[in-house]
């Protein structure tokens, strides 16, 4: 006999959205109207300024090409990390008690531990990006050679 998920209520649901969207709205209007430009102003004027010891073109560099796929992950093994782990160890997906959006069955055994070890192969594809970021960045400062009319 297929056994089913707890399923969150409509209040549930509508409490859900009502909590992430009281973060991610703020999130999305102080990254428009605030960093955004500020990152513009700050690209526009990297090759002539310097941040702290390092060159501004550096720390922008670096930052795209390992900070960001770097603290995704982190982010993303924050919120998903302890999930997957517990998934994996109990063989089972959804969690006993684990309430879900839609009607969703029980997975059990090799089945349910799929999610989690494909969860973990994408963190280290992310992660190996990020490692190899610091070998894209590097040659792309050398290829860059020194700031011109600063």
């Amino acid at each position: 006999m297929e056994q089913w998920a707890p399923q969150y209520s409509r209040r549930e649901r509508l409490t859900l959205l009502a909590l992430h969207g009281a973060w991610a709205v703020p999130l999305l209007l102080v990254s428009q109207w605030l960093f955004f430009p500020w990152l513009e102003t700050f690209v526009a004027t990297a090759p002539c300024r310097q941040v702290g010891p390092f060159s501004a073109m550096g720390v922008l560099l670096y930052g795209i090409f390992v900070g960001l796929p770097g603290s995704f992950v982190l982010v993303v093994l924050a919120i998903e990390g302890r999930h997957s782990l517990r998934v994996w160890q109990l063989a089972q997906h959804p969690l006993p008690g684990e309430k879900v959006l839609k009607p969703t069955r029980y997975v059990y055994g090799r089945r349910a531990r799929l999610r989690p070890l494909m969860f973990l192969l994408v963190m280290l594809a992310v992660t190996g990006l990020a490692v190899q970021g610091l070998f894209w960045a590097g040659d792309f400062l050398d290829q860059l050679g020194p700031a011109e009319g600063c």
